[in-house]
């Protein structure tokens, strides 16, 4: 989520929703263009024998959420001499720093978005690979985005039910047992709600109206971006109807 306050749900909520718009265009690919490394990062990480969390929140749990002994983790891109990390285009990056910028701590904030981001590729392309049979391949993605849904869930980026559906999607995947599975979701179950953040439920409820309200905003103002032909898209226009929404719905903060 892009917040602006880790302290603050309402703001929290507030800022990931503004964000929506902006990360919906770079997962639609109008911004993110795939690196020529990315291929044969994803077919060197999936030779291994094994799999297991990385080193995230899921294994400083203590619980291991791939069937096998150990693999290494996806490899991180690397960070080219102007800061730009490899899997974002210069023009993608520029852009995504930019509305970054706007946040209380831009930097916590734009290495948080780029996690998410990140992990969100990662689901795109494990789901591309639904019909593959690179199975090892899919596994290695799959363990990758399970050792990541603690921390999505701890900053706000998803909730308690869709962090379950995702691991037990992935489950699939990574254990064909039935029973061993079930196991294995129930632990990794106990590993979310310790990293679940805890609101109140007058607030729970009161942030649940205003994402549906901006939602719903949203969602006819990209609808209008995305509408007009491509010569007409106006970034600078979509942006500014996105926050004018944002602050109708959340106030200024």
């Amino acid at each position: 989520m892009i917040t602006t306050d880790r302290s603050s749900s309402s703001g929290r909520r507030a800022w990931w929703a503004a964000g929506l718009g902006l990360i919906a265009l770079l997962l639609a690919g109008l911004w993110w263009s795939p690196r020529p490394d990315a291929d044969a990062r994803e077919q060197g990480a999936a030779s291994g024998q094994g799999l297991r969390v990385g080193a995230g929140e899921g294994a400083a749990s203590g619980v291991q959420f791939g069937p096998g002994a150990s693999v290494a983790a996806l490899v991180a891109p690397t960070v080219l001499p102007d800061g730009r990390p490899s899997d974002f285009s210069p023009q993608d990056w520029a852009a995504l720093k930019s509305a970054m910028a706007q946040t209380a701590k831009p930097e916590a904030e734009l290495k948080r978005v780029v996690a998410y981001l990140r992990f969100q590729k990662g689901f795109e392309q494990w789901q591309s690979l639904r019909e593959s049979s690179d199975m090892a391949r899919r596994q290695q993605l799959a363990a990758s985005l399970v050792d990541q849904l603690p921390e999505r869930l701890r900053q706000g980026e998803v909730t308690m039910g869709e962090a379950l559906m995702l691991a037990s999607a992935l489950w699939t995947d990574l254990e064909p047992n039935e029973d061993k599975r079930k196991v294995r979701l129930e632990e990794v179950q106990a590993v979310l709600a310790s990293a679940a953040p805890q609101p109140d439920a007058a607030q729970q409820s009161r942030e649940a109206a205003q994402q549906a309200e901006y939602k719903r905003r949203e969602a006819a103002i990209v609808l209008e971006y995305q509408s007009r032909p491509e010569s007409q898209r106006d970034q600078v226009w979509l942006e500014g109807q996105l926050d004018t929404a944002r602050r109708a719905v959340y106030g200024a903060n």
